[in-house]
C-alpha cells in the first residue's frame, strides 16, 4: 500500500501563504481515500499510550495500564496532572511513537505516512516552502485526544532535535469547534489569536517559534480527535523509516 499527497497540492502557494506570517493550513493534502485509510488506522488499529506530565517529569502508561488503574488511583493521577497544568504547564493526551525507537507495532499505513513526509522531494518542498534549507528529516507520532485531554500553551523548540517546522496532519472528520481540541495561537505575551479547529484532511504547517496550545477536548465529545503530528528538523531520525 502506498500513501500519496492529492496531485492539487501546490507548493509555491503553499510557500506564498506560509510567509505572511510562517503558518499555514492546507485543505484535502492527502488523496481523500488515504486520508480515510490513516483514519480507520488510528481509531482501530493503533495502540496508544497516555502521555502526561507531572513536576516537569514526563509519563506514559499503556492503554491497558490505565485499564489496570483503580478510581482513585486515576483520580490521584488527575489531579496531579491538573494541578501542574493550572500553573501552565503540562499535558494529557494518547500517543503512538511511529518514527523512534520501539515503534515495531506501527501499523502499515502510518510507516508509509512517516516514509512519504521523508521522502527528499516533499522535504525538499517544505524547505522551499519554510525558508529552513538545513531541514533533514520528519518526526511523526500518532496522536489521540479524548474528552479531558489537552496541551498547554507552549513553543516547540527543541535543540538537540533541531525543529524547524512543527506539523499537524489532521484525521477528524466533522470535528464541531464546540467539542474543544482547537489548536490555539497565541501572542508571546499570552494574548490569544485565532483557533483552527482539526478539519479532516487538513495539513497544518508552523514555525516552531510560535505559541500555541491544544485546548480542553469537551466531556461531550463523541469521538477521538486524531492527528499525526511531529516536527521538521536538522537532525536525522534515530531509526531509519521502514516500508
Amino acid at each position: 500500500m502506498s500513501i500519496d499527497i492529492n496531485t492539487a497540492f501546490s507548493p509555491e502557494l503553499v510557500k506564498q501563504q506560509y510567509l505572511i506570517d510562517k503558518r499555514v493550513r492546507v485543505a484535502n493534502f492527502l488523496k481523500t481515500d488515504d486520508a480515510s485509510q490513516l483514519l480507520q488506522t488510528l481509531a482501530r488499529e493503533t495502540p496508544f499510550s497516555s502521555a502526561f506530565n507531572i513536576d516537569g517529569d514526563n509519563g506514559v502508561l499503556s492503554d491497558a495500564e490505565m485499564r489496570q488503574l483503580s478510581n482513585d488511583q486515576i483520580q490521584s493521577l488527575q489531579q496531579k496532572i491538573h494541578d501542574n497544568a493550572s500553573q501552565g504547564s503540562g499535558f494529557l493526551y494518547g500517543r503512538h511513537d511511529i518514527t523512534g525507537r520501539g515503534a515495531a507495532d506501527t501499523p502499515a499505513a502510518l510507516r508509509q505516512f512517516a516514509k512519504l513526509i521523508n521522502a527528499e522531494p516533499f522535504l525538499e518542498q517544505i524547505r522551499q516552502i519554510s525558508g529552513h534549507t538545513d531541514i533533514q528529516a520528519a518526526s511523526a507520532q500518532a496522536t489521540r485526544y479524548l474528552p479531558g485531554n489537552f496541551l498547554t500553551r507552549h513553543n516547540d523548540f527543541h535543540p538537540s532535535e533541531g525543529r524547524r517546522v512543527a506539523y499537524v496532519m489532521n484525521l477528524s472528520p466533522q470535528w464541531p469547534p464546540d467539542w474543544g481540541g482547537m489548536l490555539q495561537f497565541f501572542q508571546d505575551d499570552g494574548t490569544p489569536r485565532d483557533a483552527w479547529t482539526p478539519q479532516f484532511n487538513s495539513l497544518v504547517l508552523f514555525d516552531v517559534a510560535h505559541v500555541h496550545s491544544v485546548t480542553f477536548v469537551a466531556p461531550y465529545a463523541k469521538t477521538p480527535r486524531l492527528a499525526v503530528t511531529g516536527w521538521f528538523r536538522t537532525k536525522p531520525l534515530e531509526d531509519q523509516v521502514g516500508n
